[in-house]
């Protein structure tokens, strides 16, 4: 069997506390145990032994006989737990589209921005950086992209195939630069295709800079009357959007000139 430890974790990850896994187990391993023999076993007080075992009840992995004048506790397949994890997505998903409704009907409105001035916000962390590429989906024309590619360690996998979706939905069209790396060219053969839950860009609107002349850093958005940039430092992630209608014009004329002498993808497939 694989090791304990590991085992113990993997079961936490479905909601098992330390002790709950611990005591699955070893009935697992001893296929049915008494009360104190598990109290002597797992090394914890019979108190809380009977309350981590009522968790398992409800999960629906353990099972407690009556034998002559004691009881016994057998474990079940967690295959069992099954039914309950099904239920939680289903709730889920009633709650993510209830979200959505009550998106549309509540609106979170900026300040005014008054025109010529500046106004700066910066993002930290993982939901940060969420609400940073969210925001992204305002966009009213084409979103101008400088990307070191690999939005998922930025956002996490499922949050970012949630914003592909909703990118898909709304239209968001975007032009991307790179530079060409090794990673990123093997990401972008593995999924950038009509089918991938991760592809937001067509290969036509990916073009290829030069690292020598041009090196990218993190993600770079320019969208709107917006300049949006997250990235990483050290292992901490920050970002910042600068919302200026003068200083973003003269970073899409920068991007656009750069744009007409960078190489189209395909010459790196």
């Amino acid at each position: 069997m694989t090791n304990s430890v590991t085992l113990r974790t993997d079961l936490e990850k479905f909601g098992l506390t330390k002790n709950q896994a611990k005591i699955y187990l070893l009935l697992i391993e001893h296929r049915e145990l008494r009360i104190q023999e598990i109290t002597k076993l797992a090394k914890i007080p019979r108190s809380s032994v009977y309350e981590n075992l009522k968790g398992l009840f409800e999960l629906g992995i353990a099972e407690e006989v009556i034998r002559d004048s004691f009881k016994i506790i057998r474990p079940y397949s967690l295959g069992a737990m099954h039914h309950g994890i099904d239920e939680k997505m289903v709730r889920l998903n009633r709650l993510k589209s209830d979200l959505n409704d009550l998106e549309e009907e509540i609106v979170v409105s900026r300040p005014e921005h008054i025109p010529g001035t500046t106004t700066v916000r910066y993002y930290k962390n993982r939901s940060g950086a969420r609400q940073l590429y969210w925001n992204t989906l305002r966009a009213q024309d084409r979103v101008y992209v400088y990307s070191d590619w690999g939005r998922g360690r930025y956002v996490g996998m499922r949050f970012y195939e949630g914003f592909v979706e909703e990118s898909r939905t709304r239209k968001i069209k975007e032009h991307v630069l790179i530079n060409a790396t090794t990673a990123t060219i093997k990401s972008i053969k593995e999924f950038t295709h009509p089918d991938s839950a991760i592809s937001r860009t067509n290969l036509e609107d990916i073009r290829v800079l030069d690292a020598k002349g041009v090196s990218i850093k993190g993600d770079t958005l320019i969208y709107d009357n917006t300049y949006a940039c997250v990235y990483l430092k050290s292992v901490e992630i920050n970002g910042f959007e600068v919302e200026s209608q003068q200083f973003v014009e003269t970073q899409r004329a920068i991007f656009e000139t750069l744009w007409k002498t960078a190489e189209p993808i395909t010459k790196f497939l």
